[in-house]
């Protein structure tokens, strides 16, 4: 998904609906010392809420590759799409996400991964509605440069990254702290999804 086929065409609506049918979603298991840290801290701070995180693998697929190599994605509704599939609803069972989603997703564009840790460190430093966080923003900063160094590294470009503030699914506090992030890694044909909420 991260070469660019100038002589592919665009797929049509039929194939889209096709794609669906043929893809595989599987869930894959990222277990590393920093996302254990990131999860446990951001738990600490969102207490009437909580922090999830999932992986998944898709298979190769010529529909996919398109929208996927031209930061397309949304054109297709992917997203709301890949959420209410079963790997993903297995996955995340905290969030009990209902079909269709609870809200749309409403992305946002101030998000990638050349700026993703710090984006962490901002949300832990800014705390939950009745915790904060226990310790400095270097601290923080330095989470989120574990936590983005364990998942892709440096490699930045690799990866397209969206961001929704939306409560599309119960779990989410419908408040301020609602927030969920989308990495699409390019290269190894991945997704994956951190979630956080807090209520007051």
């Amino acid at each position: 998904m991260l070469a660019l086929d100038l002589e592919q065409k665009r797929p049509s609506e039929e194939d889209v609906q096709q794609m669906w049918s043929e893809l595989q979603v599987t869930p894959v298991p990222f277990q590393h010392p920093a996302l254990d840290e990131l999860l446990e801290r951001l738990r600490a701070i969102y207490v009437n809420g909580g922090a999830e995180f999932a992986r998944f693998q898709l298979s190769e697929h010529p529909v996919l590759h398109w929208f996927c190599s031209r930061n397309r994605l949304h054109e297709i509704s992917f997203f709301e799409c890949f959420l209410t599939a079963p790997a993903a609803v297995s996955a995340l069972p905290s969030l009990s996400i209902q079909n269709p989603l609870a809200s749309p997703l409403n992305f946002k564009e101030d998000t990638s991964a050349f700026t993703f840790d710090g984006e962490l460190a901002k949300v832990l430093v800014r705390g939950g509605a009745y915790m904060s966080f226990q310790g400095t923003a270097s601290e923080a900063k330095a989470i989120g440069v574990r936590f983005c160094e364990a998942l892709f590294g440096q490699r930045y470009d690799e990866i397209q990254m969206y961001i929704s503030r939306e409560a599309w699914s119960p779990w989410f506090g419908n408040v301020a702290w609602d927030v969920t992030w989308f990495g699409v890694d390019k290269r190894n044909s991945q997704i994956w999804v951190l979630c956080a909420t807090d209520t007051d």
